[in-house]
């Protein structure tokens, strides 16, 4: 006897949490309900019950899913079948990690994304089943998202404007941007289209950059063909939108310049620094300590910026556009402190 009662509540229980699982993937009528409970517990799960005495056997067990599991379902007019009414019971439980997680999404996925309704019904859903105590969680997280951002970059940073680029990287899209470059004297910001490959923090310099794929700049000239990997300092753009376009598997290599320089022993002893700008091919140890790379680049601008901060400790070789640009920059620079002509 005593066994008996025992799988008689095993059988009970096994029916409730069909039921909420059932309802938790969406609408359903009675008959739904009677069909998932014996897809999962098996066709004897009401025993031969039909009609009437079947419908109160599922009624029965609403009510213990209410009072005993602390789960509400109700018949939804508005939706036209038993849903999740309320809840005293959590459904659910997720670890820290995961909870972040779900703060990041709902940043990224703001409302120009073309997933917004579909993925925010999704994450609120997962919260509605979290307890009272960790729903405060997700939204600790998400200022903690902000507020991270803001001191870690000196310039201010619209915290929209960088889950949509972390957006736009993960989905492989196209942006479009207003880009305020140092380099035009007129203040005009100038858009634009650029295929983002990543989105990241230099502590170097300070700042949060985006390095992607321009395929064209317009501005008061009119459309320019750019066709060049390029770094956007993210305090400098004024405006982004996401594109419907989806990025190509393979972006073109754009054009490659070589670098070739020397540091001097008292930089190279203790090792070569990889910087991002520049891919390096081989780097050759002298007897005197001092090393030679070399290797390429795709950003001129930034190469010389990279190497100007090892002073005079570092001298470029080669290829002749660094080089180049490397003598022009030093060049302006004596200019300026009154030791050139």
């Amino acid at each position: 006897m005593t066994r008996r009662n025992r799988e008689s509540t095993w059988l009970v229980i096994t029916r409730c949490m069909a039921m909420i699982r059932r309802v938790q993937r969406g609408p359903t009528d009675w008959k739904g309900l009677v069909e998932a409970v014996r897809a999962e517990v098996g066709e004897d799960a009401y025993g031969e019950a039909e009609g009437e005495a079947l419908h109160r056997r599922v009624e029965n067990d609403l009510v213990r899913i209410r009072e005993r599991l602390g789960v509400e379902i109700r018949y939804s007019r508005q939706k036209k079948g038993y849903t999740i009414h309320s809840l005293w019971t959590p459904l659910l439980d997720l670890p820290d990690e995961d909870l972040r997680t779900i703060a990041w999404l709902g940043r990224v996925f703001d409302e120009e994304s073309p997933y917004h309704d579909e993925v925010h019904a999704f994450l609120d859903r997962i919260i509605s089943y979290l307890s009272d105590e960790r729903i405060p969680a997700v939204s600790r997280y998400r200022y903690g998202l902000e507020l991270r951002l803001r001191q870690r970059d000196q310039d201010e940073i619209s915290p929209t404007l960088m889950f949509r680029l972390e957006r736009a990287v993960a989905e492989r899209r196209w942006v479009e941007l207003e880009y305020l470059s140092p380099q035009y004297e007129d203040g005009v910001p100038r858009r634009h289209r650029v295929a983002p490959v990543r989105v990241y923090f230099d502590p170097g310099r300070g700042h949060h950059y985006l390095y992607g794929w321009c395929r064209d700049i317009s501005g008061p000239e009119g459309v320019t063909e750019f066709q060049q990997y390029t770094y956007y300092r993210l305090g400098r753009i004024r405006s982004l939108r996401v594109l419907p376009d989806v990025v190509p598997p393979v972006l073109p290599r754009g054009r490659a310049y070589e670098v070739v320089y020397e540091l001097a022993p008292h930089i190279a002893r203790l090792g070569v620094t990889r910087h991002p700008e520049i891919a390096v091919r081989e780097v050759k140890h002298r007897e005197d300590g001092s090393a030679l790379v070399r290797g390429e680049t795709h950003n001129l601008f930034w190469t010389v910026q990279r190497l100007l901060q090892y002073g005079a400790g570092c001298r470029v070789l080669g290829g002749p556009e660094l080089r180049a640009e490397m003598q022009r920059v030093v060049a302006d620079m004596a200019r300026l402190y009154g030791l050139g002509p």
